[in-house]
């Protein structure tokens, strides 16, 4: 027996003095209701969802309207009312589209989807569960992922599409394994055991039956259970292992204990089957009448079709001609009997699309006259006043464009006006920072020379007490604290100097980089030596070494050299 997917914001519980409640609270306290009698009473869930629907309309709170047409739907599904059913699906569509209530627009495409399939409109079940999916996904939904995937398997296994069925069911698994929805896993293992048991993959069936039912039995699920036993039951029967397929049916039909009539029903006819096929049709004629009698209680024709046919064959074995020919008239009545309404279906599906499409054409009609005469009138209207508005559009335009161009030069005029200052004023502060860094370090030079020369003197303690003066004089020549003030008022004026040396020649070292902005400001050998605490002779061989980094011809100018960087820099920047 295939589970049915489904997808629900309703939580079932009580309504306790609905009139205490304010009406908002009300409204969701009757779906609530109306959901948790789906099932078991649709006519009572239809009579809460009705109040639901009207108080919602009365305090105009669409959101209640959208979740009392879905609930409205279901039990009108339940009932086997399909038309009603859509009807108030593709209302609450509407509404929610309009709300904006993606949720509750998920529950009612799942819902929509699963009254196709009940009627085995599997595609076009399948545009709903799709746009439902994409709705999930969306917002990241992972459960209602998983539920929709689900059902789209179920649609392509009843289509025997059932390489893709497997491929919907195990990514919806793959989901609940890492949720750990056991519920849900148990669902998954159930439909992948019946694709597997349909194609005749009885060891690979019986293991996901298996795992099925271990979930079924730790949840406590009753129903689910029997089911899960019952699937079972007809895998050993499909192998023809008659005595544990007639085990597993029997433990199904006590455990259910007519809870759902429906699996009722579906195990004795698979334990009429078992016992036709072992030959034992006395037994098989019990199970295969009560299949019959639950059917017509029902009034489910397909399982009329299933009892007579089972009737037919077992009287045939057992020599009951005449009963035999009975039930095989009665089958023959029921087939025909389905076959007319599907026909009728059909035929009222036809005339249904046939009657919208021709009130559309109609509409389309009605509304394309009245844009005609719309278009005529307002014609008229815009001629007289756009003649008198072109004139007026010419005037303003020309008189606009010289303001704009005024207004424009003079910003123009105030932006180079201000770059020009804050350019000047950048270069004064790094010229500055520059001038402050060789005096101090030129200062910090003869401190140190006047500090070798005093050491000379031999006095052992006055000597310690220098070497640790000339130790924090050398410490303060590695300080970067300075050079770091110096790069930002130096990039500031020099945009994007550094970032073309780092591309361009990305081996440069860090006291690279420093020699070659010195160089860029033209800075002499002594003050470059001075700032970077270093001799002249040590600034030489950087030099040196920097413009073979560069591969700098012999007689190229390391200033002139390191400008045209800066002008590729600009370049870059103003692109």
């Amino acid at each position: 027996m295939l589970i049915t997917y489904a997808v629900s914001q309703a939580s079932a519980q009580e309504v306790a003095q609905p009139e205490s409640l304010p009406d908002t609270a009300l409204v969701q306290a009757l779906i609530d209701s109306s959901f948790e009698y789906s099932y078991s009473d649709p006519d009572l869930a239809i009579t809460y969802a009705e109040r639901a629907l009207t108080l919602s309309r009365e305090i105009n709170y669409r959101k209640g309207i959208a979740g009392a047409l879905d609930e409205l739907g279901y039990a009108y599904n339940t009932k086997g009312n399909f038309a009603k059913a859509i009807d108030h699906f593709e209302k609450g569509i509407e509404v929610s589209r309009a709300v904006g209530d993606s949720l509750e627009l998920v529950s009612i495409l799942n819902n929509l989807g699963n009254t196709y399939k009940t009627q085995n409109e599997y595609e076009r079940a399948l545009e709903y569960y799709f746009e439902s999916l994409a709705l999930c996904e969306q917002m990241e939904l992972e459960r209602g992922v998983s539920v929709t995937l689900g059902n789209i398997g179920l649609c392509y296994f009843e289509l025997k599409n059932h390489d893709q069925a497997l491929e919907y069911y195990q990514k919806a698994l793959e989901i609940n394994q890492r949720l750990g929805n056991k519920a849900s896993l148990a669902i998954n293992y159930n439909n992948i055991g019946l694709l597997h048991g349909d194609e005749g993959r009885f060891e690979e069936a019986l293991q996901y039956h298996q795992k099925a039912l271990e979930l079924r039995r730790e949840l406590g699920y009753t129903m689910e259970i029997a089911n899960s036993l019952n699937n079972i039951g007809r895998l050993y029967m499909q192998q023809k292992q008659h005595k544990p397929a007639v085990s597993y049916l029997k433990q199904a039909f006590l455990i259910n204990e007519d809870r759902d009539p429906e699996l009722t029903s579906i195990i004795h006819e698979n334990l009429a089957k078992t016992y036709i096929a072992a030959a034992q049709y006395d037994s098989a004629l019990v199970h295969a009448e009560q299949t019959l009698e639950l059917s017509e209680d029902f009034g489910t024709k397909l399982g009329m079709k299933v009892g007579y046919e089972l009737l037919a064959k077992i009287h045939k074995e057992l020599g009951n001609y005449r009963k035999a020919f009975e039930n095989q008239q009665k089958l023959t009545a029921v087939k025909d009997s389905i076959l007319n309404e599907e026909k009728s279906r059909q035929i009222n599906e036809l005339q249904t699309k046939y009657e919208t499409a021709q009130k559309e054409k109609e509409i389309a009609l009605l509304e394309k006259e009245k844009q005609r005469e719309a278009l005529l009138r307002n014609a008229f209207l815009a001629g007289l006043i756009l003649i008198g508005i072109i004139g007026l559009l010419v005037y303003n335009r020309q008189r606009l464009k010289i303001k704009k161009n005024r207004t424009e030069l003079e910003n123009r005029r105030l932006k180079e006006q201000k770059m020009e200052q804050d350019l000047e004023f950048k270069n004064k502060q790094l010229t500055t920072h520059t001038l402050h860094l060789v005096q101090k370090n030129e200062a910090m030079r003869e401190l140190k020379e006047k500090i070798t020369d005093i050491r000379q003197q031999e006095n052992g303690n006055i000597n310690k007490a220098l070497q640790k003066l000339r130790n924090l004089v050398d410490y303060s020549f590695s300080l970067d604290d300075d050079w770091e003030q110096f790069r930002l008022y130096f990039e500031e004026v020099h945009t994007g100097f550094f970032d073309v040396l780092k591309e361009e020649y990305p081996d440069l070292t860090p006291n690279e980089l420093r020699l070659a902005a010195l160089a860029k400001l033209n800075l002499s050998i002594k003050e470059t030596a001075t700032i970077m605490g270093i001799t002249p002779a040590s600034v030489k061989t950087a030099r040196y070494r920097l413009r073979k980094k560069l591969d700098m011809e012999t007689e190229e100018n390391l200033t002139e050299f390191l400008m045209e960087v800066e002008d590729r820099g600009i370049s870059n920047t103003s692109v």
